[in-house]
C-alpha cells in the first residue's frame, strides 16, 4: 500500500497548499507570486496580511489599493462602502474590485479613493481634550446619519449576505434575513447551553423585538480608531467596511461593546459616549454568541 504524502497526512489545507505550490512550479517565472506580492506599490497599511497600497494616477488622483487573498475581500463589502460614500457618509468611493489571476485567482484587489490623513489610533493620545471632544462630536454625527440609511431586510445591498461578525473564520457569512425574528433565530441556533438557557434568551429576544422600531440601519460593525481617518482634529473618512451591513438599531452598540473585534480597551469608553446605547441584555447575548462561535 502506498504511504500518504506529508501533505496528505496534514489534511486538506496542506493538500491545497501543495497543489498551489505545484501549480506555481508550472508557471512562467513572471507569473509566480501569491497575494502578498501580487500588486506592488507604496504600502501604507498592513493588518494581518491585508495590505493597502497608495497609487497616484497620471491625472493626479490618489487611490488606495487594498490587496487580499481571493476570498479576503467580498464584493458586497465594496458595495456597502460605496453605498455609504454616495449617501453622505465620510467613506471612500469605490472604483472597482478585481481578481488577479495567473492559472487561477491568487488575489483580490479593491480600488477606492485614498482618504487623506492618518488613523485616529496613531494620534488620539496626543490630542488635547478639546480636540478629542471635537472628534467625538463628528463621529456621533456620522453615526447618526448612518442610522437614517435603512433597508427592508438584514443583509447587504441587493440582498447579499453579510460577513459573519461572530466568527469570520469558519462560518464566513450569514443572511440575508427577512426580519429581526429570523436573525434572532439564527443567533439562538448558535447559542451554547441547554434547553433552559435557550428558552430564557428566546424570551429576552421576543421582549426586545416588541420594543424594536423594526428599522434595519446602516451599520459599520468595526468602529475601531484604526478605521477612522483624521487630518488634525477633523475626521476625513471611515474605512474598512468588511463587517458592515443593514442591521437592527441595537447592533452597532452591541457589536462594539459585546465583541469589539480587535478594539483597543481605551476606545471602548469613547464608543459608549458616542453610540446610541442598547440594553445590557443585548450586549451580553451578542457576547455569548461570539464566545460560542469562537470555540468552533
Amino acid at each position: 500500500m502506498a504511504s500518504l504524502s506529508e501533505a496528505e497526512q496534514e489534511g486538506p489545507e496542506a493538500m491545497e497548499a501543495k497543489i498551489e505550490d505545484d501549480e506555481q512550479d508550472t508557471l512562467p517565472k513572471y507569473l509566480k507570486c501569491n497575494y502578498l506580492d501580487a500588486v506592488v506599490g507604496k504600502e501604507i497599511h498592513n493588518y494581518w496580511g491585508n495590505r493597502v497600497l497608495e497609487h497616484t494616477t497620471s491625472n493626479g488622483q490618489v487611490l488606495a489599493i487594498k490587496v487580499s487573498s481571493p476570498n479576503g475581500i467580498d464584493r458586497s463589502q465594496a458595495d456597502m462602502m460605496h453605498h455609504a460614500a454616495t449617501h453622505g457618509v465620510l467613506a471612500p468611493e469605490v472604483r472597482g474590485v478585481y481578481d488577479v489571476i495567473t492559472k487561477r485567482p491568487i488575489a483580490r484587489v479593491m480600488v477606492s479613493e485614498r482618504v487623506p490623513g492618518v488613523p485616529l489610533v496613531d494620534v488620539w493620545q496626543a490630542m488635547s481634550e478639546d480636540e478629542q471632544r471635537s472628534i467625538k462630536g463628528q463621529l456621533r454625527g456620522q453615526i447618526q446619519h448612518m442610522r437614517t440609511l435603512v433597508h427592508p431586510y438584514i443583509g447587504r445591498i441587493n440582498r447579499q449576505p453579510t460577513r459573519n461578525i461572530y466568527n469570520t473564520t469558519f462560518i464566513r457569512h450569514c443572511g440575508p434575513f427577512e426580519d429581526e425574528e429570523a436573525f434572532d433565530n439564527w443567533c439562538l441556533d448558535r447559542l451554547s447551553g441547554g434547553t433552559i438557557q435557550h428558552w430564557r434568551w428566546k424570551k429576552v429576544l421576543e421582549r426586545q423585538r416588541r420594543k424594536s422600531t423594526g428599522r434595519f440601519v446602516l451599520t459599520h460593525g468595526d468602529l475601531s480608531p484604526r478605521n477612522i481617518m483624521v487630518d488634525g482634529s477633523t475626521i476625513t473618512g471611515i474605512i474598512d467596511w468588511e463587517l458592515s451591513g443593514f442591521y437592527p438599531e441595537y447592533v452597532e452598540y452591541a457589536f462594539a461593546i459585546g465583541i469589539g473585534p480587535g478594539m483597543e480597551a481605551w476606545w471602548i469608553p469613547v464608543l459608549k459616549e458616542v453610540l446610541e446605547p442598547c440594553s445590557s441584555e443585548m450586549v451580553k447575548f451578542t457576547g455569548l454568541i461570539e464566545e460560542r462561535m469562537s470555540s468552533y
